[in-house]
């Protein structure tokens, strides 16, 4: 059924209050709103050879096209016509779902979170071990970090300053966490999420002065976060609205959470949250591409999974 007739907007709505209709759902119907990438590119040279404005998606599962709402009826019958004059070809089932990560891993790791605290925040005299100890040798001081002393970057992410503090970042790094695992698979994400910790303890120790020093999981924390942002925006490549749109939620992700409080290190924040859009941006880039499978998955698991002890060992006997 063809649309009702659109007025057209003036110049500086067209500009800055663009809205996009998508175009399969119009031409298919709202059971098929996604395209696969030959019809996306098929579609979109149609409409280019038409001058009609459009914008190619990339949303991971498939592709979308869309027009401007004032140019979605002559697309539509542009797009009409040219199915018409271009029978498809017989299609290829779409592949399976991928299934959805197991999130007690992620809540199993922030028990752990919690359970280390407990463990390094009071005095056990008969193994000669007392918090101080813990501190002295696990905080990510930046002359040391960079004068050698590499797994502080690591171990600095277990301590932290009081039970409210390591509460909250179990919390929230939970919720981060387990949506980041839920689109990578629970070894590649958390292995990026330590990895944007680390990075982001190492980067902050270059911009700060020699003698700070950093403790704290929120650093891995706003790593995550901005490693959901760097999807979100990998999968939009193609369109620069989908790109900031995520980063820029990321960020206010950022502020909210992360630049406020006596003992917040904005710093380690904003490093981390670096860290995690790089990382972000580079694996939702390749994911497109392919696939980890399933033994690949379970060897990031366990080096995910060895990182912080093998840090702390190191610790203890080079330290």
């Amino acid at each position: 059924m063809p649309l009702p007739p659109r007025r057209p907007p003036n110049l500086l709505r067209r500009v800055f209050r663009p809205s996009w209709e998508n175009l399969a759902a119009l031409v298919r119907g709202e059971d098929r709103q996604d395209l696969s990438r030959a019809e996306a590119r098929a579609w979109s040279l149609a409409l280019e050879s038409r001058r009609v404005p459009h914008r190619v998606r990339n949303l991971g599962r498939g592709w979308r096209l869309e027009v401007p709402v004032w140019y979605a009826e002559r697309a539509e019958r542009e797009i009409r016509r040219y199915l018409a004059e271009n029978p498809r070809p017989q299609e290829s089932p779409p592949p399976p779902p991928r299934p959805r990560a197991n999130d007690l891993p992620t809540w199993l790791a922030m028990l752990a979170l919690l359970s280390f605290h407990a463990l390094v925040s009071r005095p056990l005299p008969s193994l000669g071990l007392y918090p101080q100890q813990w501190l002295e040798l696990g905080q990510a001081r930046a002359e040391l970090l960079l004068g050698g002393q590499w797994w502080r970057a690591a171990t600095a992410l277990t301590l932290h300053g009081d039970a409210a503090h390591v509460l909250s970042n179990a919390v929230i790094g939970g919720i981060f966490a387990g949506l980041v695992c839920r689109e990578l698979g629970n070894g590649l994400g958390w292995l990026l999420i330590l990895a944007g910790g680390v990075l982001g303890s190492v980067c902050n120790a270059l911009i700060q002065n020699p003698e700070h020093s950093s403790i704290g999981f929120s650093t891995a924390v706003f790593a995550a976060a901005a490693i959901l942002s760097g999807l979100r925006a990998a999968d939009g490549a193609l369109d620069f609205r989908s790109f900031v749109v995520p980063v820029a939620a990321g960020l206010g992700i950022l502020a909210m959470l992360g630049s406020t409080g006596e003992n917040t290190d904005l710093g380690a924040h904003l490093t981390g949250f670096a860290a995690g859009l790089v990382l972000g941006l580079a694996a939702g880039t390749l994911k497109h591409a392919t696939e980890p499978s399933v033994r690949l998955q379970w060897m990031m698991g366990v080096a995910a999974l060895a990182l912080l002890p093998a840090a702390w060992a190191w610790a203890w006997l080079g330290g």
